[in-house]
């Protein structure tokens, strides 16, 4: 158990200083007001897509890259977990991500399009998986070629869970994800 512990320590130390311990506590209190079940606070998503903007300004090229790979870090954290607010916390700030204006919009894109493979393919929770197809539909209207091929691949897969066995969480995220797209 020390062994995790030090290893989390020297994780989340060493990127911090390199970032800015600040910049990345402020990001964790924002992403922490979006791991709420129902409603988060008010104003805490548009919050944490001002807060990516601002640091974008703010920070230098390799000095935000950083900071993006702690968010994305700790994006994937919440999303892996097992606690659903945390799921839907990840799943609001992946939400507000989309819209974010940013150098890096094909990284952006990419993640985020992992982030709904996983949400649909290893989340069972209806609250988690009705919140993912919101994301989805998000991102599917937010367009680029890189978003429908990403959007496509996932309908592709939304109808396989349709067609094979009957697996009732993926058959309800299957329909879930076709919905977002009239």
């Amino acid at each position: 158990m020390a062994l995790a512990t030090t290893t989390q320590s020297i994780r989340y130390i060493a990127p911090a200083a390199a970032t800015g311990a600040s910049n990345l506590d402020a990001l964790y209190r924002l992403l922490a007001d979006l791991s709420i079940r129902g409603n988060p606070k008010d104003g805490a998503a548009p919050a944490l897509r001002r807060y990516v903007e601002e640091q974008a300004r703010d920070l230098s090229g390799e000095a935000f890259s950083r900071f993006m790979d702690q968010l994305y870090d700790r994006i994937t954290g919440l999303l892996d977990s097992s606690d659903v607010a945390e799921n839907l916390g990840a799943l609001r700030a992946i939400d507000e991500l989309i819209d974010v204006e940013i150098g890096e919009n094909a990284v952006k894109v990419a993640k985020i399009a992992n982030y709904m493979r996983t949400a649909f393919e290893a989340k069972r929770e209806s609250e988690t998986l009705v919140i993912a197809s919101k994301v989805l539909g998000h991102l599917a209207r937010a367009g680029g070629a890189m978003t429908a091929d990403e959007v496509e691949r996932l309908v592709r897969i939304a109808l396989d869970w349709l067609r094979g066995d009957r697996v009732e969480y993926r058959r309800f995220a299957a329909v879930l994800i076709l919905k977002e797209f009239p």
